[in-house]
């Protein structure tokens, strides 16, 4: 009988011990070998509910210590302890399943070497997207496949408070705190909205399927916090709405890795993504695209992803050929260029004020037209009185972000024009 041990007991420990109980039978019918979990390791277990027949420990190097242990479930967060912690487990022979984006991000590649060299199973599905089985998709489905881009809305919290902002014409921290007092966003959100968590779900799965190492450095990470409820209404008026997404993408020898807000075309089909809910695009080149659609976080949704693992690492422990599958062998064996952000080409949408004066929308006009930019729509209001600014908001066509740096730069020094132009990308087609 192979020994369970698990790392954190907060919310997704507690949901994992409730989703193994409950669907014992079910398991049991898909793993070759039985299980039980023998061990938990929470520096404040005694201040937590838990089943009295399981041991317990505040000390979480207690479980790759343990000569009992098979399998470490690491659930704890943050990047320094669970790395000690992982090491170890895998250095002694553990299988190894983590939910834990950020230190996957950070130190997947030396550790999938690490658990590839000491042959054990290193699982890690609850990362990316929580319910939503992508890696297992990717790495399993289409591992024969050419990815040519991953496009995701993959932050739960960030798609809430955008979608709260159109639904409700709320202000980000109005929808934020909503958000906090229903439990979709964290006491400190900043990860969230500042788009880290996005960034290192979408650095993982560039690694994962153009076989790099981690991109994380070079990802372009833009957060939420500057979006207003007059850009979501602005975006209606041409037909858009405002998503935060992860987007990598490959071309010859390149590839991108980015995440940031985008207008999204209300006829794409990430426009229909609500709520907390998530949604990965992939697009291969024999089949096209396919859409992954789910709870992307919670308790439950992380705890069927570990439960996946779970499966996959007891299985694994006693068949020889699964052991030749390692879902990250070769992993960081493929080199590319990373595409700068600026070097990226898109749509833009731009928001400007100015004073309602005769010939300031020429003045634009002509910075934009000497970038060899060109507008696609604009819409503009009428000022609420003689003193009130004019919000200009227009959708350029295709263009690189430097070219678009160096026009806002000249935009912002016109005599008329107040305060900064906000600048966001509009989705491609071929983004997608």
């Amino acid at each position: 009988m192979l020994k369970i041990g698990i790392c954190g007991y907060g919310t997704v420990g507690q949901s994992l011990i409730s989703h193994l109980e409950m669907h014992n039978d079910k398991i049991m019918s898909n793993i070759s070998e039985e299980f039980v979990v023998a061990l938990i390791a929470d520096r404040s277990i005694d201040k937590k509910d838990h089943r009295k027949d399981i041991a317990i420990t505040k000390d979480v190097m207690d479980i790759p210590s343990s000569s009992e242990i098979d399998i470490v479930i690491e659930l704890m967060g943050g990047i320094d302890i669970p790395y000690k912690l992982i090491t170890a487990s895998i250095k002694n022979k553990k299988h190894v399943i983590t939910a834990n984006k950020a230190l996957i991000a950070e130190h997947g590649d030396e550790l999938f070497q690490l658990a590839e060299k000491h042959n054990v199973y290193f699982g890690f599905e609850a990362s990316v997207a929580g319910a939503i089985p992508v890696i297992q998709t990717l790495t399993n489905n289409m591992s024969n496949e050419d990815i040519l881009s991953i496009t995701g809305i993959i932050n739960g919290t960030c798609n809430y408070i955008l979608d709260q902002m159109s639904s409700h014409d709320l202000e980000f921290t109005d929808a934020l705190n909503e958000a906090k007092k229903l439990g979709y966003a964290e006491a400190d959100p900043t990860f969230d909205i500042n788009g880290m968590d996005a960034a290192h779900k979408i650095s993982i799965l560039a690694s994962l399927i153009y076989k790099v190492k981690s991109p994380l450095k070079s990802t372009y990470v833009e957060g939420i916090e500057n979006i207003t409820s007059m850009d979501i209404s602005f975006a209606k008026e041409l037909g858009y709405c405002i998503k935060h997404v992860g987007i990598t993408n490959k071309q010859n020898n390149s590839i991108q890795c980015r995440v940031h807000p985008v207008l999204v075309h209300k006829d794409n089909i990430l426009s229909q993504v609500l709520g907390v809910m998530n949604a990965v695009l992939i697009t291969g080149d024999k089949f096209g695209t396919s859409m992954l659609y789910g709870h992307g976080a919670g308790g439950d949704a992380t705890a069927s992803a570990v439960v996946s693992n779970l499966v996959e690492a007891i299985n694994f422990s006693s068949n020889k050929d699964l052991r030749n599958k390692i879902i990250f062998k070769n992993s960081g064996s493929c080199s590319f260029d990373i595409t700068k952000n600026n070097d990226i080409s898109s749509p833009f949408y731009l928001r400007i004020y100015a004073r309602d004066i005769s010939g300031v929308m020429a003045e634009i006009t002509n910075i934009l037209a000497n970038q060899n930019i060109s507008i696609e729509a604009v819409t503009q209001h009428e000022p609420a009185d003689l003193d009130s600014l004019i919000p200009i908001v227009m959708i350029t066509n295709n263009v690189d972000g430097l070219s678009i740096d160096k026009s806002i730069t000249k935009i912002e020094s016109l005599a008329h024009v107040e305060g900064k132009v906000h600048a966001i990308r509009v989705l491609k087609t071929d983004d997608k």
